[in-house]
């Protein structure tokens, strides 16, 4: 497994899912057979034997840059960050101990969940869903889910009642 070396990153290595990532790199891109964010998938195009375009897929996580080749991986030497998101919860209100099914993107690494400045117990479903309960203390405030990548806040308030 080599590091990249001489090697472009653009834009900064803080992504969105679905963002695209310039990667420029020595000569052999055109034996790439498929490219890692993390611990899950990306997509990429091979411009030309020196130059790759690629982008977060869905599952993607906060990790290093792998390049698949048969001749051997390439692995960046920074990490990467994928930003999640929060869509939508649900339900909208409840009173404590509501358990509350929050979706969005890039959920997998979820460390910390809170209603307002409030901790909430929380199970990871899937990348894209995280159900939390509703904690002792909350009151009406956003939702918001910590990830190694970084903080999602919702765009509404949960009701407490």
């Amino acid at each position: 497994m080599g590091y990249f070396s001489r090697v472009r990153i653009n834009p900064p290595l803080v992504l969105s899912e679905r963002e695209a990532l310039d990667l420029i790199f020595l000569p052999g891109f055109s034996t790439a057979t498929s490219v890692k964010f993390g611990n899950g998938p990306g997509t990429f195009t091979v411009v030309s034997d020196t130059y790759m375009t690629a982008a977060p897929a869905a599952g993607a996580t906060t990790g290093k840059v792998t390049i698949v080749e048969s001749g051997g991986n390439l692995v960046s030497a920074q990490k990467f960050k994928v930003i999640p998101s929060i869509k939508t919860f649900s339900p909208t209100s409840g009173p404590v101990g509501t358990p509350v099914v929050i979706t969005g993107m890039s959920l997998s690494q979820t460390t910390s969940v809170k209603f307002g400045t409030i901790t909430a117990s929380f199970t990871v479903n899937s990348d894209t869903q995280v159900t939390a309960t509703v904690p002792a203390g909350a009151v009406t405030a956003k939702i918001s889910i910590t990830t190694p990548g970084g903080t999602a806040v919702s765009a509404t308030n949960f009701t407490v009642n």
